[in-house]
């Protein structure tokens, strides 16, 4: 039997990944049957599993290489000084403006079902967080952020607020909207939601 050239399957891997993000979209980021998947990509069954254990990592991968795109942006266009600045405007464009890594990140963590799952969940919410410090540590380094917050717990906490507005818009289930929300969050990052009243 012949060997499989490297770049072959790179190809491969690329078309499963390309069609996951193609069914994704189309479906409204909700879940994929892997015969939809496997018809989109023009692939067998067998030829998926070599390359993927489960369907979760399949989105895993896919949720990690969006998101690693855009991160390589944004370090990319960072200059000194700029680094608070440009956090923000990432999360008003990705966090709140409803991106495609974001909708295939939340999509992915909304279907968790086994230990596999589970782990792959994990794996996904550390890899964010160790992306982002670098980033969170700059930015507080320069002035531009609150001192004394933890880096990871920031993260954590704006990469929940993500998840929590992806999965109620693929639900449908806002009882405002999700454009409301995300300016209500946007208001609460850069002024703060309650102000203490001057001593008398």
């Amino acid at each position: 039997m012949p060997k499989v050239s490297e770049e072959h399957k790179a190809d491969v891997r690329r078309q499963l990944l390309d069609a996951a993000l193609t069914c994704l979209s189309r479906n409204g980021f909700q879940d994929v049957t892997t015969r939809e998947l496997l018809r989109e990509a023009g692939l067998s069954t067998g030829t998926f599993y070599n390359y993927f254990p489960t369907k979760e990592h399949l989105y895993e991968a896919l949720a990690e290489e969006l998101l690693s795109a855009d991160v390589a942006t944004l370090r990319d266009s960072l200059a000194d000084g700029e680094t608070g600045p440009r956090l923000l405007a990432f999360v008003t464009s990705h966090v709140l403006g409803r991106s495609s890594a974001g909708v295939a990140l939340a999509g992915f963590r909304s279907r968790v079902s086994g230990d596999d799952a589970l782990d792959a969940i994990r794996r996904l919410n550390g890899w964010m967080v160790e992306s982002f410090r670098p980033l969170v540590a700059q930015a507080e380094a320069e002035g531009t952020l609150t001192p004394g917050l933890a880096p990871d717990a920031l993260i954590e906490l704006l990469d929940l607020i993500w998840d929590g507005l992806g999965r109620r818009q693929a639900q449908g289930s806002f009882y405002t909207s999700f454009d409301d929300v995300a300016e209500a969050l946007l208001v609460v990052l850069t002024r703060g939601a309650i102000t203490t009243p001057a001593p008398s």
